[in-house]
């Protein structure tokens, strides 16, 4: 038996790729393949034409219409500076570092402070900045506050057009104020 395999020739080729259906068209074959071409067309355009009609639709006509997420969602973090202890606990488990805190200690002179939940302010918080384009949203940094006062909001709606912009700082008035609108 010869391991060589012997090429077709060029005869056999043009063999290979003619059409198998040898049948010639008729007038009647003709007009049944127009047929099952209509027939075809019709039932997936009818296809269509139910799911336009009957089914709900899929999208909502944002932003007349908002969506309204779980409580669980894990959106724009929030902190709560008036409540923060300093305990770098959020920026230390951080995985993206995109929490910068610094903090000084408070004067002995100075009134003593308590959190709404008790427990004593010992440091000035004097940055508090988060780079929400770095921010995995892990909710990492919300579990380990001692005081709760780094959450989770529901707000989704904070595009920028720089990265740059993406940073805030909690000490400012105009995020401070944020909290009437976010913290329910």
């Amino acid at each position: 038996m010869n391991s060589k395999s012997n090429p077709l020739s060029l005869d056999e080729l043009s063999q290979l790729s003619q059409p198998r259906d040898t049948n010639p068209l008729t007038f009647k074959k003709w007009f049944t393949n127009i047929w099952e071409t209509f027939r075809s067309v019709t039932t997936g355009l009818g296809i269509t034409m139910k799911y336009v009609t009957s089914v709900k639709p899929v999208t909502i006509e944002y932003p007349e219409v908002r969506e309204v997420l779980p409580d669980t969602s894990r959106s724009r973090l929030f902190n709560d500076v008036d409540n923060c202890i300093s305990c770098f606990q959020c920026a230390n488990v951080c995985p993206v570092d995109c929490i910068y805190i610094a903090a000084v200690r408070r004067d002995k002179e100075a009134p003593k402070l308590k959190t709404d939940g008790g427990n004593p302010i010992k440091l000035d918080l004097i940055q508090y900045t988060i780079d929400t384009a770095l921010c995995c949203y892990c909710g990492l940094c919300t579990t380990v506050c001692p005081t709760g006062c780094i959450t989770h909001t529901t707000d989704y709606e904070y595009s920028q057009y720089t990265v740059d912009q993406m940073k805030y700082d909690y000490l400012d008035e105009e995020v401070r104020a944020w909290k009437s609108r976010l913290i329910k």
